[in-house]
């Protein structure tokens, strides 16, 4: 049963993958606001029933839906070696202060360059920043729920059924991380790197808290950091500016 679940379960996510490129391809060129924001709510819904449908259903056939709550023992020996993150207040508020400060400093830069800021070579995210208000409402489920679904898939689910199939711990962890990053195709060759390695930084938060509290809170406001707080900041920034 392990193992058909894995081969189901990657089958699911290399569709997703393909599907999610060629729309992105799409998507690229829509410029009716109304069309984004539908494209908006609809990935929301398809990474929902891909990165929360799939492991629920998937652990529930194991009989370990538990795994969602607790850490599951399997991860105990690799947990251990890793530093050890205290899930209290002075780290939840570094982290909310960091990426609130990093959104003001980026709307600053572009506000005093005049411009947005040019995005490196090989990082594609620009279609996805909201164009007004009404996008970057549509875009906070997106947000929520990346931040959630994808961990709960790719910090708990991926690697279980990876280990209980017989992968070594890190192993499992380390291709749940790089396979996480090859799913950002969409966003060029250094998104798939930068996902990779924020994968493992996720990754490293999960087992080395013993919970999702943490890698959920450090996605969520990644990705709101991104495609939510700086846009906002700067719209409001400029305005006054103006």
């Amino acid at each position: 049963m392990v193992y058909a679940l894995l081969i189901l379960s990657l089958a699911a996510l290399y569709g997703f993958q393909r599907n999610d490129v060629r729309n992105f391809r799409r998507f690229r060129e829509i410029e009716d606001s109304s069309v984004r924001r539908r494209q908006f709510l609809r990935w929301a819904a398809k990474a929902c029933a891909m990165f929360l449908g799939v492991p629920v259903a998937g652990l529930a056939i194991l009989g370990r839906l538990d795994a969602l709550w607790s850490f599951p023992r399997e991860f105990w020996e690799v947990g251990m070696e890793m530093p050890q993150f205290d899930t209290g207040g002075a780290m939840t508020g570094a982290a909310i202060g960091a990426v609130i400060g990093g959104a003001i400093l980026g709307a600053f830069i572009a506000i005093s360059r005049g411009k947005p800021v040019r995005q490196p070579k090989g990082l594609d995210i620009a279609p996805m920043l909201p164009r007004n208000r009404a996008e970057l409402l549509h875009l906070v489920p997106l947000v929520v729920n990346a931040g959630i679904s994808e961990e709960i898939f790719f910090r708990i689910y991926l690697p279980l059924l990876l280990m209980l199939a017989g992968a070594d711990g890190w192993i499992a962890f380390g291709a749940s991380a790089l396979i996480f990053g090859v799913l950002h195709r969409y966003q060029g060759w250094l998104g798939v790197l930068m996902t990779a390695a924020l994968g493992g930084v996720f990754t490293m938060l999960y087992l080395g808290s013993g919970g999702l509290l943490l890698p959920v809170l450090f996605h969520v406001l990644i990705n709101a950091n991104a495609l939510l707080f700086r846009p906002a900041v700067q719209w409001r920034f400029s305005r006054r500016a103006d």
